[in-house]
């Protein structure tokens, strides 16, 4: 699906950025598994003062196509105090709401591609 393009869903993540400029997350758009295609468009977001490798990413089901948000898991434990949990807090708050942006322009531009 084009929608899914390591292109489109910059342009995506770009226009989404520049509406959330409260949502201090560090966001970078890879090719999924490294190979260009239709298909490919995968979002790393770099958590303030947490090192898990966290990504959003397309999949589809029988329901559909949907963004999901995934958390590799970590080696090692971490300690935060009060201010670091409310960071943490926030910058998940920000990855669900991107994750959420990603999924109404899928379902707008399935919509688009329906005859």
């Amino acid at each position: 699906m084009p929608y899914r393009s390591k292109a489109t869903v910059q342009s995506w993540v770009d226009e989404y950025l520049t509406t959330h400029t409260e949502d201090a997350v560090v966001v970078t758009v890879l090719e999924k598994d490294f190979t260009p295609g239709p298909e490919s468009g995968m979002v790393v977001v770099s958590l303030r003062n947490a090192s898990t490798v966290t990504y959003i990413q397309a999949v589809v089901d029988d329901s559909g196509p949907h963004w999901v948000v995934t958390f590799e898991p970590r080696a090692e434990g971490f300690d935060l105090d009060a201010p670091g949990v409310a960071r943490l807090a926030s910058d998940l708050g920000a990855i669900a709401r991107m994750c959420a942006y990603l999924q109404e322009r899928t379902l707008a531009a399935v919509a688009e591609l329906a005859p």
